[in-house]
């Protein structure tokens, strides 16, 4: 059985909403890109020596 096509005003309510919601995401990659890159690289250099640390095997992830 077919379900009822949404009414005009369904649709643009849903077209509203999923507006909204891309903003959010735009302005949050915006947010990320607009951050420190020096604080960055080191911040991902810290990561990457702690997870290497704190493996169980003599195997490193990314040394």
């Amino acid at each position: 059985m077919q379900r009822p096509l949404p009414s005009r005003e369904d649709s643009e309510k849903q077209r509203q909403e999923q507006i909204q919601l891309n903003q959010a995401i735009i302005d949050l990659l915006n947010s990320w890109e607009q951050e420190d890159p020096e604080e960055q690289r080191e911040t991902l250099e810290y990561l990457m020596k702690a997870l290497d640390e704190d493996r169980p095997s003599s195997r490193k992830l990314f040394s």
